[in-house]
């Protein structure tokens, strides 16, 4: 962080405290409940994996071990702990490019419909890898497959790395 030039820091914080905002307990408390965090972090415009946001939570934990009976974290920890983290992972946090997800999607396609059965799916988001939970899975289903209970996966692909920005 200390390369880091201080305008590039400060942006980075003060994202981190609008997030925060966003998602307070209470409003106005300044106050996130930690199974928040991932969803916090991923506000930002990243994709962490389960292991980073665990890491995450580890670290405001860590702040927030003289209230560890509380599950609410403030947002000093928070803009302290997520800020950094953002800068020292910046690399492994971003989103694939659509090129990419729609390579990684043709794969289990292999007949070429241009979609994937959204059963096939959550077999696959539910067992391997790092495994999604049900409520995951059915929130990913929900915006990607379409009424027909296919995933187009071009379309999915664009949602996923613009993020819904530019469509």
């Amino acid at each position: 962080i200390r390369n880091m030039p201080n305008d590039q820091l400060e942006t980075t914080r003060k994202n981190v405290r609008d997030a925060v905002v966003l998602f307070e307990h209470k409003e106005g408390s300044k106050l996130v409940d930690t199974k928040d965090i991932g969803a916090l972090v991923r506000s930002l415009g990243v994709n962490p994996s389960g292991s980073q946001v665990t890491i995450i939570i580890d670290q405001l934990a860590a702040l927030n071990a003289e209230n560890s009976q509380n599950s609410l974290l403030s947002m000093e920890h928070i803009e302290i702990v997520v800020a950094n983290f953002l800068v020292q992972q910046k690399k492994a946090l971003f989103r694939d490019d659509y090129h990419t997800l729609t390579r990684a999607f043709r794969a289990l396609d292999p007949e070429g419909k241009g979609y994937v059965d959204a059963d096939h799916i959550r077999t696959l988001m539910s067992s391997r890898g790092e495994p999604m939970t049900e409520e995951e899975v059915n929130k990913m289903l929900g915006f990607a497959v379409n009424e027909d209970g296919k995933l187009i996966y071009e379309d999915y692909a664009q949602k996923l790395a613009t993020d819904g920005r530019h469509m």
